[in-house]
């Protein structure tokens, strides 16, 4: 079953506890903002998301992948561990 584990790093909103089951991780993400905008790629050799909102990264989502299925997204919302993101994704475009 895919597992979704999320660092805010308690300055973020963040899921407390491991979220487990197809169903409910598809019902967490269906309720991303709307405004938010999704970009494909990768970090630290893993397919990801980055997440924008008010054009600032907000969220990075890497994604696990064993046997060709999604087991596992690990969402970090961190700010301190995202300041680098920024500058990396600006000078890599």
């Amino acid at each position: 079953d895919i597992v979704f584990l999320a660092d805010g790093g308690g300055l973020k909103q963040a899921a407390p506890t491991p979220i487990v089951g197809a169903d409910q991780v598809a019902h967490l993400l269906s309720r991303l903002a709307p405004a938010a905008s999704l970009q494909p790629a990768h970090v630290n050799g893993h397919p990801a998301l980055i997440i924008r909102a008010d054009g600032h990264v907000d969220t990075v989502i890497t994604v696990r992948i064993d046997d060709g299925l999604i087991t596992g997204l690990y969402a970090v919302r961190n700010p301190e561990k995202l300041s680098h993101m920024e500058r990396e994704i600006t000078v890599t475009r």
